[in-house]
């Protein structure tokens, strides 16, 4: 089931932010996230958080800073589910996104969603560049 988290489910979404960078709590304060322009989806199963994604409305175009998903949980379908959960949801005519150029599994994902490469952002993660990378909507 995807649903929009609660408080609740901040101490598993920490642990899972983790996988993405050591610090994630430290750079995501998500007890003070303003609903408004941000948001983030989480996957249950009986209880279990297995997955998230987390986004920000900016006008016309959502961002997504990131999608995690349990590492023994990962190739099952679960960050497509939750991409296309967004897809569907979304009142944005675009989607963008930043994925470190080294990340192949990532930009494939993208890509197989629909996703394109738009721009690259020099030495954005300090000595590796980002491909930021769109999807329409309309």
């Amino acid at each position: 089931m995807i649903r929009d988290f609660c408080l609740a489910d901040l101490p598993f979404i920490y642990n899972l932010g983790r996988l993405i960078k050591v610090d994630f709590q430290n750079v995501y304060n998500l007890e003070d996230l303003n609903k408004e322009y941000a948001n983030l989806y989480v996957y249950e199963e009986e209880g279990c958080i297995l997955g998230f994604l987390q986004y920000e409305y900016h006008f016309e175009i959502t961002d997504i800073l990131n999608i995690a998903v349990l590492e023994e949980r990962q190739r099952k379908g679960i960050g497509h589910q939750l991409l296309n959960y967004l897809i569907e949801n979304t009142t944005s005519e675009r989607i963008l996104l930043e994925v470190r150029e080294k990340n192949k599994c990532a930009i494939q994902f993208y890509q197989k969603n629909g996703f394109k490469e738009i721009d690259r952002r020099k030495k954005y993660y300090g000595d590796e560049d980002a491909i930021v990378m769109e999807r329409s909507i309309l």
